[in-house]
């Protein structure tokens, strides 16, 4: 993963989100938003601020939880963000509320599948969710930070 990338990509969940939520978007207050996760010139940082920033959009705009388990959730290799795909689960799992999304959509998806494509792709992110909350549950927790945490507590 290219640090540059992943600083664009996590500029672009920032604005979303802050568009998202009616905030003024100052691009002024980015970096010191990013800051909160740990030192800006850290690879890991980026990561971080990233999986956090996409998590909420992801719950913010989750409209359709069948959706929310083929298309947002549904990591493949060839994604460019494949590889923080357990940073992004465990920040949206933080999010009260978030499991039950994932919950009914695969309900949803189980009890009435589309085609085997969807089933298999509802199977990978079952696989995906149980990895990610048994991590959790050994240690390595995952909590919002910051303004995600505020989020949190309005919703």
């Amino acid at each position: 993963m290219q640090l540059e990338e992943l600083k664009a990509q996590t500029y672009e969940c920032w604005k979303d989100l802050s568009d998202f939520n009616g905030a003024l978007i100052q691009s002024e207050n980015f970096e010191a938003e990013v800051q909160q996760f740990g030192d800006l010139a850290e690879l890991k940082t980026w990561q971080q601020a990233y999986a956090a920033f996409w998590a909420r959009n992801i719950f913010d705009a989750n409209s359709d939880n069948r959706t929310l388990i083929t298309t947002f959730l549904n990591y493949t290799p060839d994604k460019w963000d494949y590889e923080l795909r357990h940073q992004v689960l465990e920040q949206f799992l933080a999010i009260p509320g978030a499991m039950d999304c994932i919950q009914n959509g695969l309900e949803q998806i189980f009890g009435n599948p589309i085609d085997t494509q969807e089933e298999t792709i509802a199977h990978g992110v079952f696989k995906l969710v149980s990895r990610t909350a048994r991590r959790e549950f050994t240690g390595v927790s995952a909590r919002p930070t910051g303004r995600l945490q505020a989020s949190t507590r309005q919703s």
